[in-house]
């Protein structure tokens, strides 16, 4: 069964998926940034492009891609395991395909961020000016792209919308439990965060509550200790800008963001960020 982890991009979502393969890992094993998930945390990202190769179905179309959702999440639950898959898809319905059903989905969590700190972080993981990413995340047509370099072409992954889209479509799935957590919380209150994702997988998965992994995750995964890492060693998730985990902290907007482009974003997602608390 599939339990999400979810986000707009740039919302912690690597972060987490780096806490949770720390915590599960055995503890003779040496956490590496770049070392793929193992039997310890079954993750990988939704949809994926080998997954969709093997099943034969055309990832050029994402009419294709939307109509096999199910078919994908069945192939994927054959090994009888929790599976944790990372999406930036909207909680969306296309025609009459449903992203994920209770059939599939154990639950999920999902990950929410102030979007003025999303359009600065973005724009530099994307390589866009803050005018063009502006234009991306408050648009409900927008797709996440993805390069097929030895291909030429580009894989439309997911249908994303604007950034408000996206998390009235995850606050409003009722089939399973999500739970929500703000990066913001990530980052000011690490272990009650963190925690609280733990004890959460406990409730619908039984994982174990061990205090002493909590710890040692947190430490293993403190953004600073990861961005060592990625400057020694690099990251294979990094599309465009110097560094994958590049400051990691809230508030940028102030200092960054235009004046007009944040009073844009705080007049079109008025009531999503009074209700998170952003404004």
């Amino acid at each position: 069964m599939i339990i999400w982890l979810a986000s707009y991009p740039k919302s912690g979502n690597t972060w987490l998926r780096m806490f949770l393969k720390s915590y599960f890992q055995r503890s003779d094993t040496k956490f590496e940034l770049n070392k793929k998930f193992d039997d310890d945390f079954k993750s990988g990202g939704f949809p994926d492009v080998q997954i969709l190769r093997d099943l034969k179905i055309d990832y050029n179309k994402f009419p294709e891609i939307a109509k096999n959702w199910e078919t994908v999440q069945d192939y994927i639950n054959l090994n009888n395991r929790t599976n944790y898959l990372k999406t930036h898809s909207s909680m969306c319905t296309v025609g009459p395909y449903k992203f994920t059903t209770l059939k599939n989905t154990k639950g999920g969590i999902y990950l929410v961020r102030d979007p003025r700190d999303v359009l600065i972080s973005y724009a530099h993981h994307i390589g866009e000016d803050y005018e063009t990413t502006f234009e991306l995340i408050t648009s409900s047509a927008y797709y996440e792209t993805y390069p097929l370099p030895l291909e030429n072409s580009q894989f439309k992954k997911s249908l994303l919308g604007s950034w408000a889209d996206h998390y009235n479509s995850w606050k409003s799935y009722k089939s399973s439990r999500i739970l929500i957590i703000k990066y913001e919380d990530m980052v000011s209150n690490k272990y009650d965060s963190f925690h609280k994702i733990i004890k959460y997988l406990s409730e619908i998965d039984k994982t174990e509550i061990n205090e002493e992994k909590l710890i040692k995750a947190l430490k293993q995964t403190e953004f600073e200790e990861l961005q060592k890492m990625e400057r020694q060693h690099g990251f294979r998730e990094k599309l465009k800008g110097d560094l994958f985990f590049r400051k990691g902290k809230t508030g940028e907007w102030k200092n960054e963001l235009p004046e007009d482009l944040a009073r844009k974003i705080e007049k079109i997602f008025h009531n999503e960020m009074i209700e998170l608390g952003y404004l």
